[in-house]
């Protein structure tokens, strides 16, 4: 099994601004380096559209490469692939497992999500760094029917609990995360996933196949990149433990297709439009510091995902 090494881990942690002091215990250091993650490493698919041959890899390296030393992030087999390793990595006990997002008809997709559940005192916890601007933000035990708090005023929930699709629903169960946007909004089902089934990395190479090359795929059709904020994280009042200890997400910040938007708890407000794949760029590099290359700028011509009304080569 890889494992990163303490010069790889130590760069990653200069990458996210973390570092291993700022927590007392094992839940504690996870759950202060899955907020840095999730507020440095972006949730992107930006490969898909700007790369020679749109393909994404899995390898190890490949990830360490393009996520610490390119500063880029990755959807969702990625960036859990590579957060899975960085816990190895660190001496944390997990498995990586697979998942299904319910889809718009309210029909669950085949395996098309991953997850990892880490053990820490003989509890597991669902960690998840790549499901975008509704995914958990923290740790999460494993127990039926736990609401926690996301982004405020939303919340999350697991649950175990057959599912409508099951053709046998008295036998079968599966952890199922919802997420509800307000106090009085309903419940919606996000994703299901199967929390004592570790699936191994040829199982995710199966699943990245289709994600990144189906038609129907959401990264496939679709240019996006977004990160959580935190709060203090504009301040320049210098180094503070105790202030970065503190630090909780306030909200979320996303490129989607031609428009740039920030929402803070639950008021949103798109802060820049786009018309060309120009201005489209320049705000990948304002808002999130990702500068790509001219080869990468010209290989989303022809796409379906392409801004059409250029005001000229990028």
């Amino acid at each position: 099994m890889l494992l990163y090494t303490q010069d790889q881990l130590n760069r990653y942690f200069r990458h996210v601004g973390y570092s291993p002091k700022d927590a007392e215990d094992d839940l504690g250091r996870l759950t202060l380096l899955q907020l840095r993650h999730m507020a440095r490493v972006p949730f992107e698919n930006l490969t898909l559209h700007y790369s020679k041959y749109h393909r994404l890899s899995l390898d190890l390296e490949d990830l360490f490469e393009k996520i610490v030393d390119k500063g880029r992030g990755g959807y969702c087999m990625e960036v859990n692939t590579f957060f899975g390793a960085v816990l190895r990595s660190l001496g944390y006990t997990l498995i990586n497992v697979g998942g299904r997002v319910k889809a718009g008809d309210g029909e669950y997709n085949g395996w098309n999500h991953m997850v990892n559940i880490v053990t820490i005192n003989n509890t597991r916890y669902l960690v998840d760094v790549g499901f975008g601007s509704n995914g958990p933000v923290n740790p999460v035990p494993l127990e039926h029917n736990h609401v926690f708090a996301t982004i405020s005023p939303a919340r999350g929930r697991l649950e175990y609990k057959s599912l409508s699709q099951h053709t046998d629903p008295t036998s079968q169960r599966i952890w199922v995360y919802s997420t509800q946007e307000t106090p009085s909004a309903p419940w919606k089902e996000m994703y299901c996933f199967a929390a004592d089934m570790e699936f191994f990395p040829a199982d995710f190479e199966v699943m990245n196949l289709s994600t990144m090359t189906s038609p129907q795929s959401f990264f496939v059709q679709t240019v996006m990149c977004m990160w959580f904020l935190l709060n203090g994280d504009d301040d320049d009042d210098g180094d503070d433990d105790d202030d970065d200890k503190k630090k909780q997400p306030i909200g979320v910040l996303i490129l989607h297709k031609d428009y740039v938007k920030r929402r803070i708890g639950d008021k949103s407000e798109i802060i820049e439009q786009f018309e060309s794949e120009e201005q489209r760029v320049k705000a990948l590099q304002k808002y999130f510091g990702i500068v790509l290359t001219r080869k990468e700028k010209e290989a989303i011509r022809g796409l379906p995902s392409e801004l059409k009304r250029s005001s000229g080569h990028c």
